[in-house]
């Protein structure tokens, strides 16, 4: 920690340094060094590597889980309301090292969001090493570290609820390797909508429709008045995947029954 900290010092002061410094924090790492780091730097991270104190242990005994890593997190939170940090704090965790569920990750993360005041969760499938304890551990596929990113934005730039982001999850607590938007929109949205009457909270709900493509139909519709197929392609909409769950000018694209099937 002391090395990495005298090598951002040397980056900032010696050689003038200006632009974007990411500091790791060790696990453990005092409350000084710390502190001494988030002066150098534009954002930190203390890497969380697994979703509970239990899951720690099966990873690495020698790690406390709340000592050095949510303690240390929690340092950085408090020291932000004293010291700048442009960018501010961010964690990592590995998904199956050990046999936590996606849902026990994604709780880990919301509690990232909510206690911590993180501003980024970063995931990364396991892949075993050769000469380490997890070398015969089977590899996770990365098809799973997609999935839990696409959750993490649907929470941060959608603003879905996490009542409808459980949605997602299978009974023991997986996500498919399918799109999570879409599993949500099937539970949540019980009829198509009319884009060119709902509000943006209904229209950010259907797959094939973003935050910003939303709004520039909030805003369209009140200059151009009535929005067809045509239109809502040019404003950004993926009308393939949007379609079935929109009713354009009374007219959609297939029956509930067919939607749901």
């Amino acid at each position: 920690m002391e090395k990495m900290i005298e090598t951002a010092r040397l980056l900032r002061e010696k050689y003038c340094f200006q632009g974007y410094i990411h500091l790791k924090i060790l696990p453990g790492a005092s409350r000084s060094s710390i502190c001494e780091a988030m002066e150098l730097s534009d954002r930190v991270s203390v890497n969380l590597e697994a979703a509970t104190a239990s899951f720690m242990r099966d990873i690495c005994a020698t790690k406390d889980y709340e000592i050095d890593i949510l303690q240390r997190q929690r340092y950085i939170r408090d020291l932000m309301t004293k010291i700048r940090l442009p960018a501010g704090q961010t964690t990592q965790i590995v998904v199956g090292a050990g046999m936590e569920s996606d849902l026990e990750i994604f709780k880990r993360v919301l509690i990232e969001y909510r206690e911590i005041g993180v501003a980024r969760t970063y995931f990364s499938a396991f892949c075993p090493q050769k000469g380490t304890a997890f070398e015969r551990k089977a590899p996770q596929p990365l098809w799973r570290e997609h999935r839990l990113y696409q959750m993490d934005w649907l929470y941060r730039i959608y603003h879905f609820h996490p009542l409808e982001l459980n949605l997602a999850f299978d009974e023991e607590g997986f996500l498919s390797n399918s799109d999570p938007k879409m599993a949500i929109a099937r539970e949540l949205m019980d009829f198509p909508i009319d884009p060119n009457t709902a509000s943006y909270q209904e229209l950010i709900k259907v797959p094939g429709i973003g935050p910003r493509s939303a709004q520039r139909i909030m805003a369209m519709r009140q200059k151009e008045g009535t929005l067809g197929k045509t239109e809502l392609a040019s404003l950004g909409v993926r009308i393939k995947r949007a379609s079935t769950f929109l009713k354009i000018n009374g007219w959609r694209d297939s029956t509930l029954e067919m939607w749901l099937s």
